[in-house]
C-alpha cells in the first residue's frame, strides 16, 4: 500500500497539474500547503547553521531548470543535465517515463530537453500481483549518468514496479549507451550477485547512489537500502558480479558511520562525487521530508568522515521552502565542485516542480588527517 506521504505527494502534483497554480518566488514564505506535505521539524540532529548554510562560496542560485536526480557529465565542451520526468502516477505506462538531457555551453546556458529513453526498456521488473508480467508503470528514478571514454554513457537508475515506498522492490539497475543518442541505449539490468541475493531475503526500497569508474578499471557503485544510510558495491566490469564492501564479520559496511542514522534520520538520496584519486565527497539529504543536507569526505572512497561541521544545509537557506537532494560534478574549466539542489518552488507546464539551484565549493578536504 502506498505510503500516505507518497499517495498525498501524487494527488498534490496532479491536482497543481488541473489548477496551474501560479510559480513562488524564493523569498516568499512557503505556503500552508506546502508546509503541511513536507513539514519543518524542529528536533534536527547536528550543530545548524545560522544561515542555512556552510562552507559553499555563494547562495545558491536558481538556474531556470527542473529536476531532482540529476546528474552533469561534460563532453566535448558540452555541459549535459541529465534527469528523469517520472510523476510516479500509477495510471501512467511505463513508456510515459523517460530519462531526458539538456545540453549548452554551460550549466546556465542549457537548451532545450531531450527525451533519450523511456521505461518501457526494462525487462526485468514484474508486476507484483501478476508474475511473469511486465509491471505497467515500471518508472526510472533516483537517475545517475556518468560518461566514459571506453564505456560511453552509463545511467545508474533505481527501478520500482510503481511509486509504493517501502511496499515494493526497487533496485539498481544499469543502461549503456555508446553515444547518448535516443535509439542507442542498452538495458543491462539490476545489478546481479549481492544486490539480488539480498532482495531475495526481504523486499528493498534502494533510493539513491551513484557509479564510479575506478583507475584500475573496476566500478564502483553506493547505495541506501541495504541495512545502511550509504553501502558500496564494487564489480571488475559493468556486468558484476557486484559485491557489497562488508565488515570483518560480513554485515554489509556501513559507510557513514557519522551519520546520525537513528531513529527518524535514517538518510536518503547518498550520491558520492570523486574528483580525484584521494579526494571522494558524499552528500545524503537527512529523511524524508528532507530537513538538511550532510556532507562527508574521504581519502580513498571506504573510510568516510564529515566535512567539517554538519549539517552543511538546511531549509533556513531557503527560506524554509523544501529541498530535496544535492547533485554534484567537477567544474573542468575552474576545478571547483559545483552543487545542484532541488528546491521545491516552481511550477513547470502547470505542475509544481523541484527548481535547481547552484553553488560552489572548493576542491579539498576538510580535517583530512582523520
Amino acid at each position: 500500500m502506498m505510503h500516505s506521504q507518497t499517495l498525498g505527494w501524487v494527488v498534490l502534483c496532479l491536482l497543481l497539474a488541473v489548477a496551474g497554480v501560479g510559480a513562488r518566488p524564493i523569498d516568499e514564505p512557503p505556503s500552508a500547503g506546502e508546509l503541511a506535505l513536507m513539514p519543518l521539524l524542529a528536533d534536527m540532529p547536528g550543530v545548524l547553521p545560522a544561515s542555512g548554510m556552510r562552507y559553499w562560496q555563494t547562495p545558491f542560485r536558481g538556474i531556470g531548470a527542473a529536476g531532482a536526480y540529476v546528474s552533469v557529465t561534460v563532453h566535448d565542451g558540452i555541459y549535459e543535465l541529465w534527469c528523469n520526468d517520472a510523476t510516479g502516477d500509477p495510471t501512467l505506462p511505463a513508456s510515459t517515463n523517460h530519462l531526458n538531457v539538456c545540453r549548452g555551453p554551460a550549466i546556465d546556458k542549457l537548451g532545450p530537453r531531450q527525451n533519450v529513453l523511456d521505461t518501457s526498456i526494462v525487462n526485468d521488473v514484474f508486476d507484483p500481483k501478476t508474475p511473469g508480467t511486465l509491471a505497467f508503470a515500471r518508472l526510472f528514478t533516483r537517475t545517475f549518468v556518468t560518461y566514459d571514454a571506453k564505456a560511453g554513457y552509463v545511467l545508474f537508475a533505481c527501478v520500482p514496479p510503481t511509486y509504493s515506498p517501502g511496499s515494493v522492490p526497487m533496485l539498481p539497475t544499469l543502461t549503456t549507451s555508446p553515444t547518448g543518442a535516443p535509439g542507442s541505449w542498452t538495458y543491462k539490468g539490476k545489478l546481479p550477485g549481492d544486490p539480488l541475493t539480498e532482495a531475495a531475503k526481504r523486499t528493498i526500497w534502494c533510493d539513491g547512489g551513484s557509479l564510479i569508474h575506478l583507475p584500475n578499471g573496476h566500478w564502483r557503485s553506493y547505495v541506501n537500502g541495504f541495512g545502511t544510510a550509504m553501502a558500496c558495491l564494487e564489480a571488475a566490469t559493468l556486468d558484476g558480479p557486484w559485491r557489497f564492501v562488508r565488515t570483518p564479520d560480513g554485515k554489509i559496511r556501513e559507510m557513514l558511520t557519522d551519520f546520525p542514522n537513528t531513529g527518524r534520520y535514517g538518510g536518503c538520496f547518498p550520491t558520492v562525487l570523486r574528483v580525484s584519486r584521494r579526494e571522494w565527497h558524499a552528500w545524503i539529504s537527512d529523511t524524508w521530508p528532507p530537513q538538511a543536507i550532510w556532507h562527508f569526505c574521504s581519502k580513498d572512497g571506504l573510510s568516510w568522515h564529515r566535512y567539517g561541521v554538519q549539517p552543511e544545509i538546511t531549509r533556513a537557506a531557503f527560506g524554509n521552502h523544501a529541498i530535496k537532494c544535492l547533485r554534484a560534478y567537477v567544474d573542468p574549466r575552474r576545478r571547483q565542485i559545483v552543487g545542484l539542489l532541488s528546491v521545491m518552488n516552481y511550477v513547470r507546464d502547470g505542475q509544481e516542480d523541484w527548481l535547481l539551484h547552484v553553488s560552489t565549493l572548493p576542491t579539498g578536504l576538510r580535517n583530512a588527517g582523520k
